[in-house]
């Protein structure tokens, strides 16, 4: 989750209600999202990747895409390699497509939560997958 905090609050509200049944709880953000404040407060490790969206930025930045997502999927699937997780949950926003993907690479279990009226890109890209 990340970004505005549209993805991030109702992400954090149910890392509480997991952490209160037991579960130890990580988070995947971005550098540059309102995680870095809220996750941190909130007790939880933070595991950064670097990733952007990809509308409106131009075609020099759609020809670097697949690399910027690549190098992605390869930080996400370390901190995956690192935690071990039982379990990941997307939420939504720029961070879920690696995080979700690097999840069902390593064979642990996918959870998609969407809490707008329609799907954002990330959600409905991984749905199949959860």
């Amino acid at each position: 989750a990340g970004g505005t905090g549209g993805h991030v609050f109702p992400a954090l509200a149910c890392a509480r209600e997991f952490q209160a049944r037991g579960y130890k709880v990580h988070w995947l953000g971005t550098p540059r999202g309102i995680e870095n404040e809220l996750i941190p407060q909130a007790g939880l490790p933070l595991h950064l990747i670097n990733v952007t969206g990809l509308r409106g930025k131009g075609r020099l930045s759609l020809l670097k895409a697949p690399f910027m997502l690549l190098k992605a999927l390869m930080q996400a699937r370390k901190v995956v390699r690192q935690v071990k997780p039982v379990c990941v949950v997307g939420f939504g926003g720029y961070v879920t497509g690696p995080g979700g993907l690097a999840a069902r690479l390593a064979g642990v279990p996918l959870i998609i939560h969407e809490q707008n009226a329609v799907a954002g890109t990330a959600n409905r890209s991984l749905a199949s997958f959860a």
